[in-house]
Parts: structure tokens; C-alpha cells; sequence
């Protein structure tokens, strides 16, 4: 109960934290570069679109997922709270406990941030949206290889879905699949930025998450198969399958087990750092 106390009160700082400004500004920005041109493409082919669509749209698109993980690593850069008082309540709890605590706060934020994705996502596609679990023409007719969509794909690269998703997933499996590989997605790079925040600063933190986001995002693009050793890769669904021919590249049960592997190392690593730090000092850190 304890730990559960610690998680919801970090929780409410993260909830009104100043940064949420910067989630509301994504927004806006998905709105735009997302859902605007989605609408454009319903137009264009005359047919709506499932609601869901958007939704899976931000949780999968290749340039869609950098943005939401780089908001998410702006919003966690302020924890975990190392002040005099956070130190109390570490003596208090004992520190292997204090850090299980600040991953199940970081769960419940990545959670929720899915979660007013979703409906973002849903809303904001009305009233061109449909319930269902079938895809939609729309969206299988924008991935044709014309060279009007073949255009259209390069002007507004965070406004489809790829086709490998529709291929290999229903609409509601790849809500649940793609929300399961993100939320882990998520903890891991928040845990690698609280981690190295508590042995180092926070600069340190947020720049070796932004350095790990980059590289696999980078090596992803290029096409190399060492992209599979970063945890951005194993958070884009689409690219798990080659869209052209419906081969697996790499099972989507595979990046579950990379992610949730990655993770525990990421806690045992977390709970030896905070165990060896000198508590005197983590409340004059930056």
C-alpha cells in the first residue's frame, strides 16, 4: 500500500506539472500534421475512416512514435523527485521499494498518455470516422503506389498508417499489441532517464534517452538490422513486417519479450544506482 501511495503522489506532481503544456502543444501538432492531411485523404478518396485509426496511426507511424516519446521524456525530466523532502520519504520506505514505486508512477503516466491519445484521436476524426473492426478503404487506398499517393505519402509522412499493420493486424489487435509495446517502450526510456538522472544529473538522463531514441530511429530509416538492438524499433509495429511481400521481420511477441527484458534490467540497474547513492546529496542535485 506504501508503494502504491508513493506512485499516485508522484503521479498527481507529474499530472500538474507546468511541462503538460508541451503534451497539449503535441497535440496540436498531431492535429496538423496528422490528422489534418487524414482528413485531406478522406476527402480525396470519398470513404471515412475507422476512429481508431488515428490512434493506431500515432502508435505506429515511424515519425509519429519519436514525437510522442521525446514528450513523454520532456514531461519525466523533473522526476524522479530527489528534494529534501522526496529523501525523507525514501529513508522512510527504503530505497529498492522507492524506485519500484517510481516505475509503477512511470506506468500509470505512460497510461495516461495513451489513453488521452486515444481519445484525442477518436474525437478529432469526427464526424469521418466509423466503429468497426475492419479497416478502412481509406487507408489501404492512401498506401497504393500511384503517384498521387506516392506524393501525398512524402508531403505528410505522420498521417498514414502502414500497410503491414492492416496486413498483419485487426483494428482492435493493433490498439491492444501496439498500446502494450508502447507503454513498455515508454517505461524503458523513462527508466533509462531516471536511472542515469539519480547516478548523474538529469541533463545526462534526458540527453542519453534523446542519444538512444535518435540512433535507433536513424538506423530504423536507413534500413540496417542492427536497428533491432534499440527499443524504438521494437516499438513501431509496421516495421515489424515487410509491407510489400508479408514476411516477418521480427515478431511482434518477440519485441514484447525484448521490451519487457529490457525493462527488468533497466530496474535492477536503477534499484543498484539508488542503492549506492549518497542520500546526503540528492537534495542539492540538479
Amino acid at each position: 500500500m506504501k508503494r502504491l501511495g508513493i506512485a499516485f503522489s508522484e503521479y498527481v506532481k507529474w499530472l500538474k506539472n507546468d511541462k503538460q503544456i508541451i503534451f497539449l502543444f503535441t497535440l496540436i501538432c498531431l492535429y496538423m500534421f496528422s490528422i489534418s492531411p487524414m482528413k485531406e485523404y478522406i476527402a480525396m478518396f470519398g470513404e471515412p475512416v475507422n476512429a481508431l485509426e488515428p490512434y493506431v496511426t500515432f502508435i505506429t507511424n515511424v515519425f509519429c512514435v519519436p514525437v510522442i516519446t521525446l514528450t513523454f521524456a520532456v514531461l519525466m525530466i523533473d522526476f524522479p523527485d530527489i528534494s529534501a523532502n522526496a529523501t525523507f520519504v525514501l529513508i522512510r520506505t527504503g530505497r529498492a521499494r522507492w524506485y519500484r514505486s517510481q516505475v509503477g508512477f512511470v506506468i500509470m503516466a505512460a497510461a495516461t498518455m495513451l489513453a488521452i491519445l486515444f481519445v484525442f484521436g477518436t474525437v478529432a476524426i469526427q464526424p469521418q470516422g466509423f466503429v468497426g473492426n475492419v479497416w478502412s478503404n481509406s487507408a489501404k487506398l492512401v498506401n497504393a503506389q500511384t503517384m498521387e499517393t506516392n506524393f501525398f505519402r512524402s508531403t505528410n509522412p505522420l498521417s498514414y498508417l502502414d500497410l503491414s499493420v492492416m496486413t498483419n493486424f485487426s483494428v482492435v489487435g493493433a490498439v491492444a499489441v501496439c498500446s502494450l509495446l508502447t507503454v513498455l517502450h515508454l517505461t524503458f526510456c523513462a527508466q533509462l532517464q531516471m536511472t542515469l538522472a539519480l547516478r548523474f544529473n538529469r541533463i545526462i538522463g534526458l540527453a542519453a534517452n534523446l542519444l538512444t531514441l535518435g540512433a535507433g530511429m536513424a538506423l530504423q530509416i536507413i534500413g540496417l538490422k542492427i536497428c533491432w538492438l534499440f527499443p524504438f524499433a521494437h516499438s513501431t509495429a509496421g516495421k515489424h513486417y515487410d509491407g510489400l511481400f508479408n514476411e516477418v521481420i521480427f515478431p511482434a511477441w518477440g519485441s514484447v519479450l525484448y521490451l519487457v527484458a529490457a525493462n527488468i534490467l533497466m530496474y535492477f540497474i536503477g534499484v543498484r544506482v539508488i542503492k549506492r547513492k549518497n542520500l546526503s546529496l540528492m537534495s542539492k542535485e540538479d
